[in-house]
């Protein structure tokens, strides 16, 4: 008898015979990802794996295919590869970084969600079992949800909470999901990201199950995170702030923010509403073995370019918008070559006058 209890999970039945979609469970997911590496990687046949776990070929096929569209197996194409991996390269030594993933996206309807999607996938191809992985709350990460990764047994720390904002639905499916894998150790933090007052904040890092959240991102071998401009439209924080508190953050010299934390150009700690803010510090960051910033529209070139100089990211996810627009700012920070080549000249023709006199 054919073993169906991992078929489809994701495929049910209302009272009234309708097919109701809802997302695949961790359990199914890892289970899809099990099959997946039989397949993909250790090149067994589909009737080897439907013998092995009681299943027709057809129920495997079937079964892989559903690892595609839920993103458990992602395909990449290599036609077009060297023209993307230049310019990654090329990004990547603008901003000073160990590499640069390059998202290309086609519906812009959707951007949050690939973006999110490539995030995610990156968390997939490095998480290792044992380590320690941060996620920041964000609704980038958060839109990606269905696409959570089937992890290696590893321990998950929430950076941030998430944020009650007019143009977007509080949620955090994210962390729900990784909650519910069994492979996932879950440190959740169960505070807003940003409070009102700094008397309340200080309050609940006071508390011993946001303390040790907190403190538990000390050690970090992996963090992912958004890099946000400080500016409207550009910032989940910025809509939570005061026109007050906005004002004194560009005041204060703030161009861009993570995770709540704001800095300058040159990538120095702004303080401005540092205590009211309960979510990862920089230095945390700064300590991580790799940490993973994502961000999309050449409008937050400059808060990325902040954040390479503040040294919290290690890995930049973007799309092409931004990955031109870092080019070309950097292009225009470069001195003119015929200038310099004139101001080598000219001091070489000075230096012999100098000595005569």
């Amino acid at each position: 008898m054919c073993k169906t209890s991992h078929m489809s999970e994701h495929n049910a039945v209302d009272a009234e015979g309708r097919t109701m979609s809802t997302a695949p469970t961790a359990r199914h997911r890892r289970f899809l990802a099990q099959l997946a590496r039989d397949h993909y990687l250790e090149g067994r046949s589909k009737v080897e794996i439907g013998k092995a776990n009681g299943l027709s070929r057809f129920q495997v096929a079937r079964l892989l295919q559903e690892a595609v569209d839920t993103g458990v197996v992602t395909i990449t194409i290599e036609a077009d590869a060297g023209e993307d991996t230049d310019l990654s390269e090329r990004t990547a030594a603008a901003l000073g970084l160990h590499s640069v993933v390059i998202v290309d996206i086609p519906d812009q309807a959707e951007a949050s969600q690939q973006m999110g999607r490539a995030a995610l996938a990156l968390v997939g191809r490095k998480a290792r079992a044992g380590m320690r992985i941060g996620l920041s709350w964000s609704r980038t990460l958060d839109s990606a949800a269905a696409f959570t990764p089937a992890l290696p047994r590893c321990t998950i720390v929430q950076l941030a909470g998430a944020l009650r904002l007019e143009s977007h639905r509080p949620s955090s499916e994210i962390f729900t999901r990784l909650g519910q894998d069994p492979a996932v150790s879950m440190v959740r933090l169960p505070a807003p990201l940003l409070v009102t007052e700094a008397e309340t904040a200080a309050d609940l890092r006071a508390l011993p199950e946001i303390s040790g959240t907190l403190a538990a991102a000390d050690d970090l071998d992996l963090a992912v995170v958004s890099v946000a401009s400080w500016a409207e439209g550009l910032s989940s924080v910025w809509e939570k702030c005061t026109p007050v508190q906005r004002r004194s953050g560009i005041d204060d010299g703030a161009v861009a923010e993570v995770s709540g934390r704001l800095f300058d150009a040159a990538g120095e700690d702004v303080t401005t509403i540092d205590d009211r803010v309960i979510a990862v510090t920089l230095d945390q960051l700064r300590q991580a073995t790799t940490t993973v910033g994502v961000a999309r529209g050449a409008e937050r070139a400059r808060a990325v370019r902040a954040a390479c100089a503040a040294g919290i990211v290690d890995v930049a996810v973007i799309d092409r918008d931004l990955a031109d627009a870092v080019l070309a700012e950097a292009a225009r920070d470069e001195p003119d070559r015929d200038d310099v080549a004139l101001a080598e000249a000219a001091h070489i023709e000075a230096a012999p006058h100098e000595e005569e006199s």
